[in-house]
């Protein structure tokens, strides 16, 4: 079944709602980073919600979602951009915790409360756009809603969720932002508090059957809504030779060197998709002739 993203709008206010199914691209992940359920489910909800985001946000190249985690996982970095390419990694995927209280994997330990929640934007400008907020709970997207609340002062609501089998394979996967911008009706807001208490766990309704545009529908029940777009999803990673060889580059002159000396050849793996790209004694000789220019170039 498609991956993709339905937007909603409320008709005669600013509210918005962005509706996602994010199954495969979660599936893809896993597969990838052979990932165990708590960094399934961490990596999954933040992969859902950065692909939402950078559909959603036209004016921006792409957008990164980054947690430096107290927990476990230590590190998750996923990024998307305006065509609903989505790609990320999670520092250490196998992490294996006991399940919360209610049964479901805790992935608010594996982050860990205090932990730093950043979001950063290129906007085809010098510098990105660059946010950041602690972390509350640890659940990625309670924790997205109040750096939307506190860093963009935008009101919003996001869900995002992971459904895993007991052999730990991907069911479902799925979420949604909704943006309720300072002036909605206050009759709007409590409608849709109302309808958002019972809609429970998004990744179990999808895994029923429902799809995103249901989803936009309960959400914004009794409410003059209308879908106004669909955008697909789809976990991309655009890694390539010259873009590893870059990244070689940027070590500089000495550590090329170095590298030259005892390893003879040079090698970089992509820690979004696992990609390997190798570069012969000739390649690394060029790359450090190339590293003295840069360096000549930036001292005149």
């Amino acid at each position: 079944m498609e991956d993709y993203v339905v937007r909603s709008a409320i008709e005669g206010t600013q509210v918005i709602g962005f509706f996602a199914r994010s199954t495969g691209l979660v599936e893809k992940a896993q597969a990838i980073h052979q990932t165990f359920p708590v960094a399934t489910c961490a990596l999954g909800r933040a992969l859902t919600l950065v692909g939402i985001m950078g559909v959603s946000q036209k004016k921006v190249r792409r957008i990164s979602l980054q947690i430096h985690c107290r927990g476990p996982l230590k590190e998750i970095l996923v990024q998307s951009n305006q065509k609903g390419e989505v790609r990320g990694y999670v520092s250490q995927p196998m992490v294996i915790l006991p399940p919360r209280k209610e049964g479901k994997i805790n992935v608010e330990d594996g982050v860990g409360k205090g932990s730093q929640l950043l979001v950063m934007k290129d906007l085809g400008l010098k510098e990105p756009y660059l946010g950041s907020v602690e972390v509350q709970r640890g659940g990625i997207a309670y924790d997205l809603a109040y750096y939307f609340n506190r860093s963009e002062q935008l009101p919003s609501a996001c869900s995002a969720g992971v459904y895993v089998a007991e052999g730990g394979e991907v069911l479902s996967a799925g979420g949604f932002i909704i943006h309720t911008p300072f002036g909605t009706p206050e009759e709007v807001i409590t409608t849709l508090e109302q309808n958002l208490s019972r809609v429970g766990e998004v990744s179990k309704r999808l895994f029923q059957g429902e799809t995103p545009e249901d989803l936009a529908e309960e959400v914004f029940a009794s409410l003059p809504a209308r879908v106004t777009g669909r955008e697909s999803l789809q976990y991309h990673c655009y890694c390539s030779s010259d873009r590893a060889r870059r990244a070689l580059i940027l070590l500089g002159k000495e550590e090329l060197t170095k590298l030259l000396e005892e390893q003879g050849q040079g090698e970089v793996t992509c820690p979004f998709c696992n990609q390997k790209y190798l570069f012969d004694r000739r390649q690394l000789q060029e790359m450090i002739v190339s590293a003295q220019d840069k360096s000549r170039r930036f001292k005149s």
